[in-house]
């Protein structure tokens, strides 16, 4: 009995020392940095909220990808022991480099210059710098520096891979966008955050380069078991749109005002009912999505400076849809099957965009050139590196444009 009073006394002490709240990974210090009782609820605007009918671009249909296409650049990631990339999560282009993440050991971070000649590979480990529980990146442009979020750790990088510093975060997270004045992060509800005490189970969290936390939006009243996409987060200039899982709402986000908007509702006909996408395991929505004719918005999403770009799926069928709409001119333009009398009809479902570019990937064999010399819409540079491609090349990236439509 003495044994176990002494070894409950030392725990106190510990506790005591640390600072820690019972039942959280953060001690008191971290906790006071997030000013809790300063956190604002926001509630999204609609007043400006778009319905978008995709009802004509759904089940099997062929559209004319080519006859929107503009311009199209190649850029082959050089091939090498260390650069050979696995699935590809994230793929993040400034002036200078191309920063992917891919799945090697959990996840990876491999840096290439905008010409595809590789750079480095960030190491793993328990190091300074190395990284390790991987699980988003980001790039801060107001101060030239790769973000990357393992638990519970910013770990800063220069733009050329140099690591600069760490820093503990008082939160936890799934993956964040950088703005200017601080973090947009989508948070995973219901992990013991109980330092966020009544805020805790909000999907976003907005904060500010010290860890403030201004306010949090999208409460969570039910735990999702369905499918997700990797990031919900998109840049495009000094907005961040964000998408939810099995959601068909795009929202907005101006860091400037700290203001929240629902930009786009998706409509359509056979929507997977909500009721499948909770459950205590992900059985239900899976035997939903494989046995009904249903079509879901995963959460995909990407936006250049000129156009959109929506996902809808069909698992029953085997459909991916993809919908280009025109910010311009409000046209739309979609399907599952894209043809182009230009060639590259296949870089139809990008991955990334880089300002006004789409951004796709392929893996080369060495018998495209037969097809690629004929496409009109690659330049003889491009036509070129494709003479050289071989079966066991590194991926291409494929950066697009649209023309108005």
């Amino acid at each position: 009995m003495k044994k176990i009073i002494n070894s409950l006394f030392v725990l106190f002490l510990v506790a005591c020392q640390t600072g820690r709240m019972t039942g959280s990974l953060y001690v008191e210090e971290e906790i006071a940095a997030l000013q809790l009782d300063d956190t604002q609820i926001i509630t999204p605007e609609t007043s400006q909220t778009k319905h978008l009918n995709l009802n004509p671009f759904l089940g099997e249909k062929k559209f004319d990808f080519g006859s929107v296409l503009k311009t199209v650049r190649l850029v082959p990631l050089e091939t090498t022991n260390k650069s050979l990339l696995d699935n590809i999560r994230k793929i993040i282009t400034t002036d200078e480099y191309i920063y992917i993440l891919d799945a090697y050991k959990g996840c990876s971070v491999i840096i290439f210059t905008k010409d595809g000649k590789f750079v480095k590979r960030l190491s793993h480990g328990q190091g300074p710098g190395e990284l390790q529980r991987l699980y988003d990146i980001d790039y801060d442009f107001q101060n030239n520096e790769l973000v990357a979020y393992q638990h519970s750790f910013f770990l800063f990088f220069d733009k050329h891979g140099n690591y600069l510093r760490r820093q503990k975060l008082p939160i936890g997270f799934h993956s964040l966008a950088v703005t200017p004045k601080g973090y947009v992060m989508k948070a995973i509800t219901g992990q013991g955050d109980i330092q966020m005490e009544d805020k805790q189970n909000y999907r976003l969290l907005f904060t500010e380069k010290n860890f403030k936390l201004n306010s949090v939006a999208l409460p969570e009243h039910k735990k999702i078991r369905a499918l997700s996409t990797y990031t919900y987060l998109y840049k495009v200039g000094d907005l961040v749109k964000i998408t939810s899982e099995i959601s068909d709402t795009i929202y907005q986000y101006n860091y400037k005002n700290n203001k929240l908007s629902a930009e786009f509702i998706l409509d359509y006909d056979k929507k997977l009912p909500r009721k499948y996408i909770y459950g205590d395991t992900f059985d239900l929505f899976e035997k939903a999505i494989y046995n009904n004719d249903y079509y879901y918005c995963l959460g995909d999403y990407l936006e250049t400076y000129n156009q959109n770009a929506f996902f809808v799926r069909n698992d029953f069928k085997n459909y991916l849809n993809i919908v280009y709409r025109d910010k311009k001119t409000g046209n739309m333009i979609g399907g599952s099957i894209a043809r182009s009398e230009k060639g590259m009809a296949f870089i139809v479902f990008p991955v990334a965009t880089f300002g006004n570019e789409f951004v796709s990937t392929f893996k080369p064999h060495s018998n495209d050139y037969d097809a690629f010399k004929d496409y009109p819409i690659l330049s003889d540079a491009d036509k070129e590196k494709a003479k050289h491609f071989k079966d066991d090349d590194n991926f291409v990236l494929v950066y697009f444009t649209l023309k108005e439509f």
